[in-house]
């Protein structure tokens, strides 16, 4: 084992951890989110089953007051959260000098396994539930009504449950995750084992050409919807809104997307902007690529984007809003248009100088 800077190691009840300052940051900004989210999930749950918009008692009045003040501070753990996603694989990233054997993020993630999959898997999804909330929130604000406003509230209760999950797996990862030999991506990735297919493992462009099929898809939906969400707020209602089957399919197809997205870039994009034709490891195409992180995010926020849409048109009561809410669901759409078709020309342009 190499040795380590005193700064770096800390024992904590007989066991050695890796220490610098991101992990110290993201520590506190962990600890004070989740302080923030189970006092909110608490409260809330106790305004939702309180809650009455048309009441003119005084409790009602008292419980506006206090939800506002909750909201107002729940928004700032959210917000909190949504930075700490990135932040995570920045942290993620400083460690790699600490750990032997550790070339990239697999190394890392290889030193506490499945703890650092799990934790990096959620800050993946989690980021779509915090932005809904947020969205939905800042709709919610625009009308006099509040028609999300129990919504919201029932939706601080499970939210608060994953924060804490969240919380629990990260500081699991950190204080149990000492300095020592890895192995890291070559053997885990280069050298798979005999039961993993090998479409899934190998070189192939079947991932790439069902990725962008299904990227333009998304799109040419985007544009459809741009244009009837445009007219909806003149000539009516959407046909799917307030749709549950139609919110449940599209995020499917969004989350399966992203899925074949992560294929793509693990079985054919990886290699190819690497120059190395038998290396199959997206940490690696993110640490040595500089546009990747580019393409990937404009792509990850597009697809989120996509999916809080559909989350917030198909919610219970959005039809008799739709006249207050329809020009700030196109400016959504918009986004998430131009998020993920500025992705793809991103990796577009590569792919065609890396040929």
């Amino acid at each position: 084992m190499f040795p380590l800077p005193l700064w770096e190691r800390v024992r904590v009840r007989g066991i050695q951890m890796i220490i610098n300052n991101l992990i110290v940051t993201y520590l506190v900004c962990s600890f004070i989110s989740l302080f923030i989210g189970l006092v909110a999930a608490f409260n809330g749950f106790y305004v939702w089953k309180k809650w009455d918009i048309n009441s003119q008692a005084d409790e009602q009045y008292l419980l506006e007051k206090r939800v506002y003040l909750l909201i107002t501070i729940l928004s700032v753990g959210f917000f909190l959260r949504l930075l700490m996603a990135p932040l995570w694989f920045f942290t993620m990233h400083s460690m790699i000098i600490s750990i032997p054997g550790a070339m990239c993020l697999a190394g890392v993630h290889n030193a506490n396994a499945p703890l650092s999959y799990i934790a990096s898997a959620l800050k993946l999804v989690l980021p779509a539930l915090y932005g809904y909330w947020l969205i939905l929130n800042f709709l919610d604000r625009q009308s006099e009504i509040q028609p999300f406003m129990k919504q919201k509230l029932l939706f601080i209760a499970p939210v608060g449950i994953l924060i804490l999950l969240e919380a629990i797996i990260d500081t699991s990862f950190f204080f149990s995750n000492p300095p020592r030999q890895v192995s890291c991506c070559t053997s885990l990735f280069d050298v798979p084992r005999e039961n993993i297919p090998s479409m899934v493992s190998q070189s192939t462009w079947i991932w790439v050409i069902v990725f962008y099929m299904l990227i333009l898809f998304i799109l040419l939906t985007i544009l459809y919807l741009f244009i009837i969400q445009k007219r909806s707020e003149y000539s009516g209602h959407g046909w799917w809104f307030e749709n549950k089957m139609v919110m449940v399919s599209e995020t499917l197809v969004t989350t399966f997307a992203f899925a074949v997205f992560i294929l793509a870039l693990h079985t054919k994009i990886s290699p190819l902007f690497l120059g190395l034709p038998f290396h199959h490891c997206i940490f690696c195409l993110c640490q040595e690529v500089w546009d990747t992180l580019i393409f990937f995010v404009m792509i990850f926020i597009g697809l989120t984007l996509f999916i809080i849409y559909f989350w917030v048109v198909c919610s219970e009561n959005y039809k008799n809003v739709n006249p207050i809410f329809s020009n700030n669901m196109v400016k959504l759409l918009k986004w998430s248009g131009f998020m993920l078709a500025g992705g793809l020309a991103v990796l577009s342009i590569h792919m065609v100088i890396a040929v």
